[in-house]
């Protein structure tokens, strides 16, 4: 039981909000996005565009916006982090929603 415990711990506190900083890349490997922090908001800048907007850091969560360039839209996205290297972006357009997972760049 302790030894669960421990586990637990560990994982819980193995991230800090600003892991998600860096260099990530789409599952296709095609499309580099990078993260930075200004004071406690998250931005994610491809090809000199804001994507990831206003992210916000809440409970092992990041809640905001992306932009989609090629609809020239921005929806609702959460990401949460799955390792120090792997990333999960779900993008909500009305009741549709998707996930991409994307890995940090070495």
């Amino acid at each position: 039981m302790k030894t669960l415990a421990l586990l637990v711990l560990l994982i819980t506190t193995s991230f800090t909000p600003d892991t998600i900083l860096g260099k990530w890349t789409n599952p296709d490997k095609n499309k580099e996005l990078t993260l930075v922090k200004n004071g406690n908001i998250y931005t994610g800048t491809a090809e000199g565009k804001d994507i990831l907007q206003n992210l916000v850091y809440n409970n092992g969560t990041y809640t905001g916006k992306v932009y989609l360039p090629k609809r020239n839209k921005t929806f609702p996205c959460t990401i949460i982090l799955k390792g120090n290297d792997t990333m999960e972006i779900k993008v909500q357009a009305g009741f549709v929603s998707q996930t991409k997972v994307w890995t940090r760049v070495k």
